[in-house]
């Protein structure tokens, strides 16, 4: 069995040291900054960038959970008789949904929802749902019928084919989608501060109303080397469970 090349730990392991060292010690990278660009203080920070980033970071993984086992669930369940004839509807829907702009739902939801963090909860959640869903149907549709034929002569029922079959043999497609539904999340909670989301965004959206490129750049720096860091780690976890696949 091949083995991951060691630069991909590398790589995962230095863009993670430097998201910490941009939310810990941002002033080493604010010194730097300096010389490239006039320094402003319009608007001060309330709270810590550590601080701002749990805020951002929870979101994230609240959102990107729900749409997680929601999204699977339902991509399951179409494996079934009674909800196979919605496979194609789904696929659709999630294709569709994915061409809406979020600032577009977001402000669809604020007469309902309010501003702050419900909305952009709803919102995140839409998004984080559809590439899940949309892999993980697309991962279980790649799978050779002759498979499922053998499992079937095993003496394994529907549910048996589900779990102990096809899942594994999904597992990277479905993994690629949780990585896309990360990355969209990590990027996308930035806009939730257009409706109140306290993070990344707050930041960036403070720099832009006072023209202040190192305040943009304290909120843009450390979410792009998350979505990043995030990134590389998901596709350590795809190229080693697809080796795993081939290798049985």
């Amino acid at each position: 069995m091949k083995k991951i090349k060691q630069p991909f730990f590398i790589v995962t392991a230095l863009l993670f040291a430097f998201f910490l060292i941009s939310i810990l010690r941002f002033d080493i990278i604010e010194n730097v900054l300096v010389l490239l660009v006039k320094p402003k203080s319009f608007f001060l920070a309330r709270v810590s960038l550590v601080e701002i980033a749990k805020q951002h970071i929870f979101i994230v993984i609240i959102s990107s959970s729900l749409s997680i086992i929601i999204a699977l669930t339902i991509a399951i369940l179409t494996r079934f008789p009674f909800m196979s004839d919605f496979e194609e509807f789904l696929l659709g829907l999630a294709t569709f949904g994915q061409t809406i702009p979020t600032v577009a739902i977001l402000a669809l939801l604020v007469p309902f929802l309010g501003y702050g963090f419900k909305p952009a909860l709803f919102a995140l959640f839409v998004y984080g749902f559809l590439p899940v869903l949309r892999n993980t149907i697309e991962g279980f549709n790649t799978i050779p019928e002759e498979i499922r034929e053998s499992a079937r002569a095993m003496g394994m029922n529907r549910f048996q084919i589900i779990t102990r079959v096809e899942l594994p043999l999904a597992l990277p497609a479905i993994l690629a989608g949780i990585r896309i539904s990360l990355i969209l999340n990590i990027s996308v909670a930035t806009i939730g501060a257009t409706v109140g989301l306290s993070g990344f965004g707050t930041l960036i959206v403070n720099g832009i109303r006072g023209d202040d490129t190192i305040m943009i750049l304290k909120g843009a720096i450390p979410v792009s080397l998350l979505a990043l860091a995030v990134e590389s780690l998901f596709i350590i976890l795809e190229k080693r469970f697809r080796l795993s696949a081939i290798s049985e």
